[in-house]
């Protein structure tokens, strides 16, 4: 626990993967993967416009299709669910630049904040994004309008907004059709979710839905800065309609790039989420795997992807510790997922003081309801095992022995 400051101490993935899972019928003809500029054709041609702005992403997207090619091993009707992922992304980033042509004004307006949850996936992150979205004072990234930006939401009329609807449906038919998901995680559909979609408009999402491993090796080295700055412009855009202006974002994957992250948005804070990693590692490599695309997950060893995973995980918390030592511990607040589960309204007090924010009364109920409904276990309960993704506990605590001792994490039975 050197090096962290006691007052920054608190001690008291929606769209894409209904998208990507499909149909699980496997197809035995090989696939003719598009090239980056086939796919910016086929968009092109379907939304009547070709402004897709500045080439930055088109690396990112030379990248991802190299490792479908070579890492993927996808069927017919896996690759079904991702190429029009890739389709989306490419005609919001045309409907986006079509955009701003009207409204050039918008990418000036200020940004307060914003406010950065992240750290190890599974560490708590979802339910503290869930809790804290409730508040009024902060404005959340929906699944929705992150994956169709335009035209940007409004405060009167998004509750019948055709792309909330929409999405609400389908996780309806998630749940209905995968009822393990809903023990896996909480799809809440006015809650701040991961960025993915708008880290996709420059093909840099960190995208462990899929099994490319090639694309994350590179990913984890990637120049994240113009990805961040595209960010920026679209949370301008979905602002300029629908206040606050004091973003709220849910990113576990941020810890691979924080002065990335900083360099658009200079005020962050950062919550920092911590868990036991023997439990972190093998309940994230389920949660992606069941997620892969259709029929993905019989045709990779789990053993391998469960250590894949476990790397990358871990490379990402030795970058967000060696950044966090250049970036300052003013930045940061440290909050562990058994104090999220034993005391969240006290949790949340921590976090408000740090973040000089008032806990409001009403919202004190509005989280005393919440937890009510979705308490550790109200859905049932994630099984999942470290064998069965090739790693024993003792070999993961052993990697993260570092990270153990400097965060003081508790370890569990």
């Amino acid at each position: 626990m050197t090096g962290i400051r006691a007052a920054n101490r608190c001690h008291n993935h929606l769209g894409e993967s209904m998208t990507l899972m499909g149909d699980n019928q496997q197809g035995a003809d090989a696939i003719a993967y598009p090239t980056t500029d086939a796919l910016m054709a086929e968009a092109s041609a379907a939304a009547g416009l070709s402004d897709f702005g500045a080439p930055t992403f088109r690396e990112g997207l030379d990248r991802l299709l190299q490792s479908l090619r070579e890492d993927a091993d996808l069927t017919q009707a896996g690759w079904a669910g991702v190429k029009p992922m890739l389709l989306r992304r490419l005609t919001n980033r045309l409907q986006i630049e079509d955009w701003y042509r009207s409204h050039p004004e918008a990418e000036q307006a200020p940004v307060d904040g914003p406010v950065s949850i992240m750290g190890l996936e599974r560490t708590g992150t979802t339910a503290l994004a869930n809790m804290m979205s409730l508040d009024p004072q902060f404005r959340s990234l929906r699944s929705w309008e992150q994956g169709q930006p335009c035209p940007p939401p409004t405060l009167e009329g998004e509750m019948r907004d055709p792309r909330r609807l929409d999405a609400l449906a389908r996780i309806k038919a998630l749940i209905a059709a995968r009822p393990e998901q809903k023990a896996m995680h909480l799809y809440d559909i006015d809650a701040t979710v991961e960025d993915h979609d708008l880290l996709g408009l420059e093909f840099r999402a960190q995208q462990t839905i899929i099994p490319i491993f090639g694309y994350h090796a590179w990913w984890r080295d990637a120049d994240m800065r113009a990805a961040y700055r595209y960010h920026r412009r679209v949370t301008a855009l979905l602002q300029s309609s629908r206040p606050p202006n004091r973003w709220l974002f849910k990113a576990p994957h941020h810890r691979f790039h924080l002065e990335a992250f900083l360099d658009a948005y200079p005020d962050t804070r950062f919550v920092f989420t911590h868990r036991d990693p023997a439990k972190v590692s093998p309940s994230f490599a389920s949660f992606a795997a069941s997620l892969y695309p259709a029929g993905a997950a019989e045709r990779h060893d789990m053993r391998r992807v469960g250590r894949l995973i476990h790397e990358h995980m871990l490379i990402g918390v030795q970058r967000a510790m060696e950044a966090r030592a250049r970036i300052g511990e003013h930045r940061f607040i440290d909050v562990h997922q058994h104090q999220i589960d034993r005391d969240p309204i006290g949790t949340l007090e921590c976090i408000y003081a740090f973040l000089d924010l008032e806990l409001r009364p009403e919202m004190r109920a509005a989280v005393t309801r919440w937890v009510e409904a979705n308490h550790n276990g109200a859905h049932g309960r994630h099984r999942y095992s470290a064998e069965q993704f090739g790693l024993t506990k003792e070999g993961i605590r052993s990697d993260y022995d570092f990270y153990i001792r400097h965060f003081g994490v508790r370890i569990e039975d």
